[in-house]
């Protein structure tokens, strides 16, 4: 790895820190939860590209999709709210770091393309019954991640939705 591409993933990661460490948290928390196995973690990889959670291969599709949404519940949540927190404290020193937090949070809160990529494998398996319901979640969720850092684009929005909506801004 050049150290251009180390220092970029160094600066991204403490930019993003709180909601990095908070959505590999969301899908340790989920896999613990539903007794999938982990064998190990990095919450934060600053001279990597990636955070991860390493856990056993999921054959159950509500446990994969549980898996790789928690992200987007848990990070909702804080982002919420740290945003409630940065609109109670406006005019304070301290409302640009509830807001950053905030922001943080919800740029990380879509799961990544890595996240979603045995969703649809595990939508097939299930019985014929319950099959097309499992794909009618899984093949957007899928299509929606499938190119890689699409994500952060999403969260982009979602930051800016979200802030909107705590602020009384939104609709």
């Amino acid at each position: 790895m050049s150290h251009v591409v180390a220092g970029t993933n160094l600066v991204v990661t403490a930019l993003l820190a709180p909601g990095i460490v908070a959505h590999e948290f969301a899908h340790e928390l989920a896999c613990r939860l539903l007794g999938v196995p982990v064998h190990g973690s990095a919450y934060l990889n600053p001279l990597a590209s990636d955070a991860y959670v390493d856990h056993e291969p999921i054959e159950s599709f509500p446990a994969d999709a549980a898996v790789a949404l928690a992200p987007l519940v848990v990070n909702t949540g804080l982002a919420l709210a740290a945003f409630g927190g940065a609109v109670a404290l406006r005019g304070t020193p301290v409302w640009p770091l509830f807001a950053w937090v905030g922001g943080t949070l919800a740029l990380t809160a879509f799961p990544s393309h890595t996240d979603t990529e045995s969703l649809i494998e595990t939508a097939r398996a299930l019985p014929l019954p319950t099959r097309p319901f499992g794909l009618l979640l899984a093949v957007p969720v899928r299509l929606a991640t499938a190119i890689p850092g699409v994500s952060g684009f999403y969260g982009f929005f979602y930051a800016i939705w979200l802030y909107a909506v705590v602020a009384g801004l939104g609709p």
